[in-house]
């Protein structure tokens, strides 16, 4: 029987704008993919026969904890914002898959409660989702 990986982490999540991958991965503490599936009403024909279409949208949904300097994945969000970027996550290393896709930019939250590490939850919309195998290379 093949071992099951059930926890999220050590993985990777890295957005790429133009030619340099931005690594998410030390600055989140919670990250998923989100599926949403809507069902439109049956169209009823007259044979008795019924039609139903069912669609799934997908976004990258996650935490951010903050970080304050000049590098920070809040910056780096609001100046890519609007932009449609790909992606890859991979979920944990030891799992074997990635998915990759593309998400589009949106700004993230700053700030929070005085004189602590705050946290704000930022939320992409996904086109394009594919998984594959991942296969973690000796330089990483």
């Amino acid at each position: 029987m093949a071992t099951k990986i059930r926890t999220l982490g050590e993985g990777k999540l890295n957005i790429t704008d133009t030619t340099n991958a931005r690594d998410f991965s030390g600055d989140v503490a919670k990250v998923q993919l989100v599926a949403s599936n809507s069902s439109e009403d049956p169209v009823n024909f007259l044979d008795g026969s019924q039609e139903t279409s069912t669609t799934t949208s997908w976004t990258l949904e996650g935490t951010i904890v903050d970080d304050f300097g000049a590098n920070s994945l809040s910056l780096w969000c609001f100046d890519h914002a609007g932009e449609t970027l790909p992606f890859e996550f991979v979920p944990n290393i030891k799992g074997g898959i990635k998915w990759t896709g593309n998400v589009e930019i949106s700004p993230v939250s700053v700030g929070g409660d005085v004189k602590s590490k705050n946290t704000n939850d930022f939320s992409f919309p996904v086109t394009n989702l594919q998984h594959a195998p991942y296969t973690n290379s000796v330089s990483e």
